[in-house]
């Protein structure tokens, strides 16, 4: 109900294009899939990026995904825990720019490993460039799924609909949504979950929220993977990751 909330009011935001609500649901559906029984820490993302009604009507390759996951929520979205989202091979047809986030696998595949040299955090195995092998790389990203899954590790966003690629460039709109899906749903799934830590993914979700998370404890903010850095600053991040989940978890 927090949820369907949150997003009645989110449609009344002027000069506004969101997510639909089933693609809301479906979010949420892959969300929960993945949610640990016992929630350690909580990696706090902006949000997933907005995907239209046309492409969220394409569905998995049955036997394909049963295979490697079964009962496995049906439809795609533009989501990093949806399989589908920039592996093309698993749909039932090709979605046109479906590239994936594989900054964001860096960061799962980050949170997992057991220690933080260059080569056990893992980035070769979730990477299409250096995993070509497409069933292989999906069983390393489920792999690395479940052991987030076990650890107790769990992405959550500050905003329901998708930001990215939604045509909202308006700063003041953005934080106009952020705020609406905190006070209304994601604060309050935060305080049922009582994370022992939170690592917030970006600056712009640090400064929306800034005064809210000031009222939490242990919070530590990382940048965007696909900020401006170096690649030795992006890697020192990646580091991060692991170094606060191999402590907590």
């Amino acid at each position: 109900m927090c949820i369907e909330k949150a997003y009645e009011l989110l449609k009344q935001v002027p000069h506004t294009m969101i997510d639909s609500f089933a693609v809301v649901k479906q979010v949420e559906e892959y969300r929960q899939f993945w949610k640990p029984k016992e929630i350690k820490i909580v990696l706090l993302a902006e949000s997933h990026v907005y995907t239209d009604e046309q492409d969220s009507e394409v569905k998995y390759k049955r036997l394909a995904i049963n295979e490697i996951i079964p009962n496995y929520p049906q439809h795609f979205v533009r989501f990093v825990y949806c399989l589908g989202y920039g592996e093309n091979e698993i749909l039932e047809r090709t979605i046109k720019k479906n590239m994936g986030t594989p900054q964001f696998w860096k960061i799962f595949s980050s949170c997992v490993a057991e220690s933080a040299n260059n080569e056990a955090l893992g980035f070769h195995k979730v990477l299409k460039t250096q995993t070509p092998n497409f069933e292989q790389r999906l069983k390393n990203k489920v792999n690395i799924l479940r052991k987030m899954q076990e650890k107790g590790i769990w992405l959550l966003d500050a905003s329901i609909v998708g930001i990215y690629r939604s045509g909202i460039k308006n700063q003041k709109t953005i934080k106009r949504i952020i705020e609406i899906c905190w006070k209304n749903h994601i604060a309050n799934v935060i305080n049922e979950s009582q994370p022992k830590h939170i690592i917030v993914i970006g600056k712009r979700v640090e400064n929306i929220l800034n005064l809210e998370l000031e009222k939490l404890k242990n919070i530590t903010v990382i940048p965007q993977p696909n900020a401006r850095l170096s690649r030795q600053e992006q890697l020192k991040n990646y580091k991060k990751y692991q170094s606060i989940c191999a402590k907590i978890c």
